[in-house]
C-alpha cells in the first residue's frame, strides 16, 4: 500500500476511534466476553479442545494457573498447527467432512472456538461431533461474526479473492490471520440456538455485540454509517442483525 493511502487510512481510523466512543454499543465486546467465559471455566485436570486452534490457543496463558490441563488444538491446516506451541496435542481435521474426529466419546471437558464457525460449510456436522466428544455437563463456548452483519453480507456477496484483497488493503495486519472463505452457515440467532438445542445442549446463553464499525473505520463517513446502524440495532435489540455473537452452552445429560 502506498504511503499516502496508509496515512489517509490512519487519520480516518484515529478520527473514527474518537467518534465511536460516543455510541453506547461500542462499550460491549463479544471477544472480551468470550475470553472471560473461557477463563472462568478453566479448572485443574481438565481437557480442553480448541477448534481452529491454528497457530495459537488464546486461553493458553490463563490455563497455566491450573494443574494438569490438557489442551488439544484442532485445525484443518497442518501449516497453521505447525506454529502452535500452546497445545499438548494437535489434530489436523476438517469438521465439516462428516467423519468422526479422532477423539473418544465424552472425553473433553470444554470445547472452544474463536472466529471459526462462520468458516464451516456444514455447521451441523461440527455440532454433532462437538456433542459426541463433550462430557455431560461440559461447556461449548464460541464467538463468531453474525451472518447478517453489514461486513458479513458484503463478504458473502463478493468473490473471496476480491474480499481478501480489500481486507488486506485496508488492514494489512489481517494477512495470515483473516481472509479465509466464510459460509456463515446458521451463524445467526435463532438458527444457532435451535441447532444447539437439537443436539442436546441446555443453558444456552448468548451475548450480542453490535459494533462492527472497525471494518469501516478506514473512511470516517462509512464508519459513521456503520455506527448509526449498529446503534439502531442495539437499541431495538434486533438479534439477527448484530455484528458478533458469543455463546456458552452446556451439554445435557
Amino acid at each position: 500500500m502506498s504511503n499516502p493511502l496508509r496515512a489517509f487510512i490512519n487519520v480516518n481510523r484515529k478520527c473514527h476511534s474518537l467518534i465511536a466512543k460516543l455510541f453506547p454499543q461500542t462499550k460491549h465486546s463479544a471477544y472480551k466476553h468470550y475470553r472471560e467465559q473461557v477463563n472462568n471455566n478453566l479448572s485443574d485436570n481438565m481437557t480442553a479442545l480448541d477448534i481452529g486452534g491454528g497457530k495459537r490457543c488464546l486461553f493458553a496463558p490463563e490455563s497455566r494457573k491450573f494443574k494438569g490441563i490438557k489442551i488439544i488444538a484442532l485445525d484443518v491446516s497442518p501449516e497453521e498447527l505447525e506454529y502452535n506451541n500452546d497445545a499438548d496435542e494437535k489434530i489436523v481435521f476438517d469438521l465439516t467432512s462428516g467423519e468422526r474426529v479422532p477423539i473418544d466419546d465424552e472425553s473433553v471437558d470444554m470445547i472452544t472456538s474463536s472466529s471459526v464457525l462462520e468458516h464451516l460449510k456444514n455447521l451441523e456436522n461440527a455440532v454433532t461431533e462437538v456433542s459426541r466428544i463433550l462430557k455431560k455437563g461440559g461447556k461449548f463456548i464460541s464467538v463468531f461474526p453474525s451472518k447478517f452483519a453489514l461486513f458479513a453480507i458484503i463478504n458473502q456477496l463478493l468473490p473471496n479473492w476480491l474480499a481478501r484483497k480489500i481486507l488486506f488493503t485496508i488492514n494489512p495486519a489481517a494477512i495470515g490471520f483473516g481472509g479465509f472463505k466464510a459460509y456463515y452457515n446458521r451463524c445467526y440467532y435463532p438458527a444457532l440456538k435451535n441447532l444447539l438445542a437439537k443436539h442436546g445442549f441446555k443453558n444456552i446463553n448468548f451475548m450480542f455485540d453490535y459494533n462492527q464499525s472497525g471494518y469501516f473505520s478506514f473512511f470516517v463517513p462509512f464508519g459513521l454509517i456503520s455506527l448509526i446502524w449498529d446503534c439502531l440495532m442495539y437499541v431495538l435489540h434486533v438479534k439477527p442483525f448484530c455484528a458478533y455473537i458469543c455463546f456458552t452452552a452446556e451439554k445435557g445429560s
